[in-house]
């Protein structure tokens, strides 16, 4: 499935190209180019998912990935300092409580005002 990007991302894409076809000393072919205009998404599903529930699916996916990679970062899940499946479970469990945690808490943070009130769920980032 190929899905054109944006006039923006397609042109974010095509200077990333350029850059990193500089750095590595190499030329960058008219193909490659006319690519970065595009996003690829290669699935097993069948036909009958729509370009727009398969595209969902992998932004969802995607923001699961996204969650882990925080939890391996920032909650050091990465090596498990236990040795027997009692203790790496009971390890596991309690790192995921924290991670659970630590996301309902930056929620919160996120709608936190200094007046004393909470402001609500933001339309949309400032930034």
């Amino acid at each position: 499935m190929g899905v054109r990007k944006s006039r923006q991302a397609a042109a974010y894409a095509r200077r990333r190209l350029l850059r990193m076809a500089s750095k590595q000393q190499k030329p960058v072919s008219a193909e490659s180019l006319e690519a970065a205009q595009y996003f690829f998404l290669w699935t097993s599903l069948t036909a009958s998912w729509s370009c727009f529930q398969v595209l969902e699916l992998y932004r969802s996916r995607w923001q699961i990935e996204l969650a882990f990679k925080r939890m391996k970062s920032i909650l050091g899940l990465g090596h498990l300092p236990k040795k027997d499946p009692e203790s790496c479970r009971a390890w596991l469990h309690g790192k995921l409580f924290t991670s659970l945690l630590v996301e309902r808490l930056i929620g919160a943070a996120r709608t936190l005002s200094p007046w004393g009130y909470e402001l609500g769920e933001p339309t949309e980032p400032m930034a």
